[in-house]
């Protein structure tokens, strides 16, 4: 008898250290990532490297994989010759350097 309570007491002691965090009221949050300027990597370089990835895992073809290498390399050396300045896929670096969207044609920007 004295060993069915004492494994009934541990049973509902490891219930209650496992379903703690469930019940807890206070929440954890993630602080969000600074957007990185001048120091930081750029979406681009991202990019890229995440092309690598995909053809090493067999992902992409070699005939998608060339102009998209150009072109990411393109848009990277672009944003790293910019600075901290903003640049648009078709009219190439922007002068306002907190930009979202292209001055001149309306477009996304790249970081």
């Amino acid at each position: 008898m004295t060993a069915l309570i004492i494994g009934t007491a541990l049973a509902v002691a490891s219930l209650c250290y496992v379903l703690y965090p469930l019940f807890r009221t206070e929440v954890a949050t993630v602080p969000r990532a600074p957007r990185l300027g001048k120091a930081g990597p750029s979406p681009t370089l991202d990019a890229l490297r995440e092309l690598e990835f995909d053809r090493q895992t067999g992902k992409i073809s070699d005939a998608d994989y060339v102009p998209l290498k150009a072109r990411y390399t393109e848009q990277a050396l672009a944003v790293m010759r910019a600075g901290n300045a903003s640049v648009c896929e078709k009219c190439g670096p922007r002068p306002e350097a907190d930009a979202e969207y292209c001055s001149n044609c309306g477009t996304a920007v790249i970081r």
